[in-house]
């Protein structure tokens, strides 16, 4: 760089403002400039996951992108950050769940054959479910349904209208999301019922398994409803499930690469500190107890006067104020509404409603935390008065974390409790909602036995976090084009390095085209920056990265054995860095620090043995050796011939057995002139050496196609040119249109004698100078096969 190009790097770089870190806060729908209440540290609030099932693709949208932004505010941006996330282990959903598994499990224990009593019940359980559900979603009730039939013949009479009126069926499932999902437990229920009616008189413990798990679906809630208070210990019931699967939580969490929170508190542990919590918001005027329940009162808050400012309630989605559909969902299904003044207040305690309910001591009697209080006691507990950020999924925003903020602000008496609120983006799957109704339900195990955690952090990586996020298999294929172009590039890289010896020229290696190519990594290390600036701009991030790995392409590809390594490895040594820090990485890297290591589907282990791991290559190598020596023994082959033939073997071992090793050669790429060789995943190189090969074979058939063509139109032309230019306008070639004709052959009078016009004269005339030449070539071509013989 001349002195005169510096000093106007320089100024440039001086008027250059560098950019500030937004983020993206629901609080004010903006992106606003990203400021901590203590210098470079992070108190994160996170919503967890309410224990009750398995973990599935939702889940791993929410918590996959808390982990991104928080590895990006730590390893990139230097914040320390202290990230809790809680565990909601007290829920109506646990507590249904808990109970009809522990009485599900308990009667299959009690029994040892199929009795009438448990057959009874099961039958009983059907009709409930039927009549409850499966008939209040219908659009009308099928002519064919007769009052004599059962229950269980009433549901094939629907059953059928479901599958011949596409009307209906339609009808139904618009009516209630959950419409298919009640055919197909009634339909296995039945299926269940029908087969132990055989077998009353000769059953076995197998058989009351089987009856009892193909009917849980429905009798499950049947004994929830009439057996949950022979329950003697509900909080143990409750406790046990939950912990089983906050294990498989963060079991799958762990195969997703996240970081695990640094304070994961569960709710059950905090039971005196949201009593107390309650209290306190019952003192400040804003909550009210009754009948052993105590509720929020939002028309107190709503506008009330605090020191200096308003309370403000429905601050994240204020549209949603009066959603009875909302509000109801975030009540809960055991939560009654006895005493509740007004529709949009909500419980901060729930009394105890039913024998068997896991209830809690309280001063206003036995009952249980409601959902949205938590959050509220365990933030506060952890993190004090307030927090930098506060996160989960989009779906959360109303009721569940308005209330939050209300009820935390009711609490502390102040205007403002979180000052950053991220939601991430809700999940579709090829463009639909995801739901066990629609078929498309994915547990996080299940999408990691067809692709790796790495391309799913990559996937959702390539679109926006806060936005909705359409999980197609267009977004997959996408992704794994840029897996492989990163892999690509990393094995490049790396060969290079492995293979490179020392320069002798005695010359420098920093010439125009390496100047050009450390600004492009300049450039793109601005325009990353930029991007993670613009409230964690991934997509954009990932592309500037990409489009660096093209330029670096493009330099190697052009300079060959030439290539300035020093340059190529500053880039793809930050790359790695930026991979990495997105949590992209795969075990340690290369001892030279490039590349994001391999990343496996299904948690195989990436080291095997290492016998396993050689024994393909031995075999290989010395088959090669082999067929090497085989030549080097044949005395008849002349030097030519024999070269040919082992040019053909390497050629061989290069296309076939290499590749399916994972080992690449290319040819003429290495330091000393041979080949360049890299380790890469052999199953993208055999897709490679396939979509080769059929692109060769189209390309063959369609020449073999114009070739089948050509030589069809050469037999038809000479087919055509046996005619002579004289006899072609006579019979039999014209079939009577003519009656006369002159010396050449050309007609003069057509079928009714007349003359023929002189137009069609000239047009027949233009026809026979063809035949001329199409003749002559029938001549030749019958010249030259007399010839032949």
């Amino acid at each position: 760089m001349s002195v005169s190009t510096a000093s106007k790097a320089s100024t440039s770089t001086l008027t250059e403002q560098e950019p500030v870190l937004r983020v993206y806060n629901s609080l004010t729908r903006s992106k606003d400039v990203f400021k901590t209440r203590k210098p470079r540290h992070i108190d994160w609030y996170n919503c967890g996951p309410t224990v009750y099932d398995s973990s599935h693709m939702g889940h791993a949208r929410n918590y996959l992108t808390q982990d991104i932004i928080r590895r990006i505010l730590r390893d990139y941006f230097g914040y320390n950050v202290n990230f809790v996330m809680n565990i909601t282990d007290i829920d109506d959903k646990i507590i249904l769940r808990a109970r009809e598994k522990y009485l599900l499990d308990e009667t299959k224990s009690k029994h040892t054959s199929i009795t009438p009593a448990l057959l009874n019940d099961t039958k009983t359980a059907f009709s409930r479910f039927f009549s409850g559900k499966l008939i209040k979603s219908l659009p009308s009730l099928p002519a064919s349904l007769s009052d004599s039939q059962d229950d269980l013949d009433k549901f094939l009479v629907i059953l059928e209208q479901d599958k011949s009126d596409p009307i209906f069926a339609e009808a139904a499932r618009q009516k209630e999301e959950k419409y298919t999902l009640y055919l197909a437990s009634l339909l296995k229920a039945r299926g269940a019922i029908k087969k132990a009616e055989g077998l009353l008189n000769g059953s076995g413990q197998t058989d009351v398994v089987e009856l009892v798990d193909g009917t849980s679906d429905v009798l499950g809630p049947y004994y929830g409803e009439t057996l949950g208070h022979t329950i003697s210990d509900p909080i143990a019931v409750s406790r046990q499930l939950a912990l089983y699967w906050e294990d498989q939580f963060f079991q799958d969490m762990s195969k997703l690469n996240i970081l695990p929170p640094n304070t994961k508190p569960r709710v059950s542990e905090y039971v005196k500190e949201i009593v107390e919590f309650v209290e306190q918001i019952i003192k400040n005027g804003f909550a009210y107890e009754a009948e052993g329940s105590v509720w929020f009162d939002v028309a107190k808050f709503d506008g009330a006067e605090g020191d200096g400012y308003r309370h403000d309630y429905a601050k994240l989605q204020p549209g949603s104020k009066g959603n009875k559909k909302l509000l109801d969902e975030g009540e809960g299904a055991l939560t009654g509404s006895k005493g509740k003044k007004q529709s949009a207040d909500f419980a901060l305690w729930k009394a105890k409603s039913k024998p068997g309910e896991p209830a809690w001591p309280s001063p206003w009697g036995e009952g249980r935390p409601g959902w949205h209080i938590e959050c509220s006691v365990m933030a506060s507990a952890i993190l004090g008065k307030g927090m930098d950020i506060h996160s989960g999924g989009v779906d959360l925003m109303f009721p569940h974390h308005d209330n939050e903020l209300a009820q935390s602000e009711a609490y502390h008496g102040c205007q403002q409790w979180v000052n950053y609120f991220l939601h991430t983006g809700h999940l579709h799957i090829e463009g639909l909602k995801m739901s066990k109704s629609l078929k498309n339900f994915i547990t996080i195990d299940e999408e990691l036995s067809r692709n790796t955690a790495r391309r799913l952090r990559l996937a959702f990586m390539l679109q926006t976090w806060n936005q909705k996020l359409d999980y197609s298999r267009g977004l997959i294929a996408d992704t794994k084009a840029k897996e492989e172009t990163f892999d690509n590039f990393f094995a490049n890289i790396n060969a290079r390095l492995s293979q490179a010896a020392p320069s002798s020229d005695g010359l420098h290696q920093n010439g125009p085209a390496e100047e050009t190519l450390t600004n492009d990594l300049f450039d793109a290390q601005k325009d990353f920056h930029a991007a993670l600036c613009d409230s964690f701009n991934t997509p954009t991030a990932i592309q500037t990265l990409l489009d660096l790995v093209a330029k670096t392409n493009i330099y190697i590809s052009t300079k060959g054995r030439d290539a300035n390594l020093n340059v190529v490895t500053n880039i793809a040594e930050w790359i790695t860095r930026m991979l990495r820090m997105f949590g992209l990485g795969e075990g340690a890297p290369a001892k030279n620090g490039i590349g994001w290591g391999m990343a496996v589907v299904g948690g195989e282990e990436v080291n095997g043995q290492v016998s396993s791991q050689i024994e393909p290559w031995a075999k290989s190598i010395s088959s090669f050796r082999d067929a090497v020596r085989r030549l080097a023994m044949d005395k008849t082959l002349n030097p030519n011939e024999l070269s040919k033939q082992i040019l053909a073997l390497s050629d061989r071992f290069r296309d076939e057995e290499a590749v399916n090793l994972g080992l690449q050669l290319d040819d003429g790429q290495g330091s000393d002139g041979g080949a360049l060789f890299k380790i890469v995943d052999p199953q993208s190189l055999v897709a490679a050496r396939e979509e080769k090969r059929t692109i060769a074979a189209e390309k063959l058939a369609k020449k073999e196609a114009n070739a089948r063509a050509a030589e069809e139109k050469r037999i038809a032309q000479l087919e055509k040119g046996k005619i002579s230019p004289k006899a072609m306008f006579k019979p039999p070639h014209t079939n009577g249109l003519y009656t006369e004709w002159d010396a050449e052959g050309l007609p003069t009078k057509d079928a009714e004698g007349n003359e023929v016009s002189k137009s069609l004269l000239k047009k027949l005339a233009k026809e026979v100078k063809v035949q001329e030449k199409l003749h002559e070539a029938y001549l030749a071509w019958v010249k030259e096969q007399e010839t032949k013989q």
